[in-house]
């Protein structure tokens, strides 16, 4: 006497539904780790140019105040990291002749609830190791969810000449689908010279 497996439909059934679930966990999880950042390949070429200006563009009372006849010198670009459901932009640098620095900032929420990003909570690091807050930040903390907030960092102290670019991070994120670690930071951002 032979003895034969015999499937049923019910039993191919549910083999196929746990086919299917393991497929989407394994979707789930290449989705993940593309929207995490870790992946350099996700960040997008970034092209900068740089230009000379006798002002800022949105003028700030505190530059205006302490040095109205300093030179200010641009660069462009998109310099841009993107945690989860959030992303967040550089687009644009300027910086003083005597070292003051302005960062002009977006955030995008992609998700499906607000989030928030103190400005107590920005930090910049340049690429001598030296920490700067935001001093006279116009920064909307609150991002509703499936919306983009601008707005612009200007750095507490003066920037040495010898820096070549900056790294921007936000701490202390909060909302439903904040990035894991509740931070995101944007890296090699260049100053102009």
């Amino acid at each position: 006497m032979q003895h034969r497996k015999v499937i049923t439909r019910r039993g191919k059934t549910v083999i196929a539904i746990a086919g299917v679930a393991v497929g989407v966990l394994a979707l789930l999880g290449v989705i993940e780790y593309v929207l995490s950042g870790s992946d350099s390949s996700a960040r997008p070429n970034v092209t900068a140019t740089t230009t000379t200006q006798n002002e800022f563009q949105t003028p700030d009372p505190v530059q205006e105040t302490t040095e109205p006849s300093a030179e200010v010198k641009v660069a462009t670009g998109s310099f841009k990291q993107q945690r989860g459901m959030l992303t967040v932009e550089v687009t644009r640098v300027e910086a003083t002749t005597t070292g003051r620095v302005k960062l002009f900032v977006t955030a995008t929420n992609a998700s499906q609830a607000r989030m928030t990003l103190p400005v107590d909570g920005i930090a910049v690091l340049d690429d001598l190791q030296r920490t700067y807050a935001a001093s006279s930040s116009k920064w909307e903390p609150a991002i509703t969810r499936g919306s983009t907030t601008s707005g612009t960092v200007v750095l507490d102290e003066k920037v040495s000449p010898d820096v070549k670019s900056l790294t921007l991070t936000f701490n202390s994120i909060s909302g439903q689908f904040a990035p894991t670690g509740a931070a995101i930071t944007v890296t090699d951002i260049p100053l102009p010279k």
